[in-house]
């Protein structure tokens, strides 16, 4: 019967494998920012050709832009790279 590794020492035997030996994460180099609007740079491209009616489409797409801005902002918070709403540049 062979021994039963820990799940933790599994997986950083698989994370050295992947990564290497001596991989070290880079420290951000400034706190994450949460757009206000998420939707701007599809306005910006103009009307989506997804459908007949454009605003449908853009609706849509405005709706999934949030989405994805609520996910990054939420795993930016639980790694502390949310930056601080009093800070002001």
């Amino acid at each position: 019967m062979s021994k039963r590794r820990r799940a933790g020492a599994s997986r950083r035997l698989a994370e050295a494998r992947f990564w290497g030996n001596n991989y070290q994460p880079a420290p951000p180099r400034e706190p994450v920012r949460p757009t206000p609007d998420p939707a701007v740079v599809a306005r910006s491209l103009g009307a989506p050709p997804l459908a007949i009616d454009a605003n449908v489409a853009l609706g849509h797409l405005t709706a999934v832009y949030e989405e994805a801005v609520k996910a990054a902002t939420a795993l930016a918070a639980a790694n502390g790279l949310l930056a601080d709403e009093r800070e002001e540049d």
